[in-house]
């Protein structure tokens, strides 16, 4: 069932024979105006939300542009997880779906495995969504690591060497030769991600043949020119910020001035 706020969001909840229930999704379909009323049309497959200012139709099957990933995809009572193209798509037979979340491995096979390269000392971030849910900024979501010394064993955040982001990512800082190995962020009993991490120790020995400087020399050209373009972007967004702000004391300038007169 649908349930809305005064905020404007639209909680999709699921429930199940035997009591069980959890949020499936969570839309911000209203902008800030409250929700005033709910409507199901199954023969539509839509559900119309109504504020003081408007009427809105939502997509019950909204699997495909919706959901990106199979942890999110399997849990929505209208979507399955398509295995073989990797795509949320409607619910039929011969798609992963997991409506009551009873079946914590069914994504595993699914999961995705990224390989990362990095340089010694330089940071890291390994994202574990590419933005977090709404519906699943409550849960649990734990990163272990696969070491050659260590075996496989969960990490711990410290200010010092590992960080969490608001996303649940993991940031590792300055790495060295002992962080290089396999990553795995679990979100509750299932697995979502996982990296393989690569430590490249040669990157600081010093060139010891004419190719291997022209070859570093290169690389810094093109990491330079990467920073340049940054900077740019960076330096025009600041531009178009202080016209926008300006114009927009303007505005209030005049706006006041108008009361003003009135009065």
């Amino acid at each position: 069932f649908y349930a809305g706020t005064s905020g404007g969001e639209v909680y999709k909840i699921v429930q199940w024979a035997g009591g069980g229930s959890r949020v499936a999704d969570v839309w911000v379909a209203a902008g800030d105006e409250p929700v005033r009323a709910l409507a199901l049309s199954r023969r539509a497959h839509a559900l119309y939300l109504a504020t003081d200012n408007r009427l809105r139709q939502l997509p019950l099957r909204a699997c495909t542009h919706r959901y990106d990933s199979c942890v999110r995809c399997v849990l929505d009572p209208y979507c399955g997880w398509d295995k073989e193209v990797g795509a949320c798509r409607p619910y039929t037979p011969g798609l992963l779906h997991d409506a009551t979340n009873s079946t914590p491995s069914i994504c595993e096979a699914s999961a995705p495995l990224k390989t990362v390269r990095a340089g010694y000392g330089q940071s890291v971030h390994l994202a574990a969504f590419g933005k977090t849910p709404e519906a699943l900024k409550d849960q649990n979501v734990v990163w272990y690591h696969h070491s050659r010394e260590k075996g496989r064993y969960k990490i711990n955040y410290n200010w010092e060497r590992v960080l969490q982001t608001s996303e649940r990512g993991l940031v590792l800082l300055s790495v060295t030769d002992s962080d290089r190995g396999r990553y795995e962020c679990y979100f509750g009993p299932t697995l979502i991600v996982s990296y393989n991490l690569d430590i490249d120790i040669h990157r600081c020995t010093q060139p010891s043949k004419s190719q291997e400087y022209k070859q570093v020399y290169s690389d810094w050209c093109h990491e330079f020119e990467k920073y340049k373009s940054a900077m740019k972007a960076w330096e025009s967004r600041q531009m178009q910020c202080s016209k926008s702000n300006n114009a927009s004391s303007q505005q209030n300038s005049m706006t006041n001035e108008i009361v003003a007169s009135l009065r």
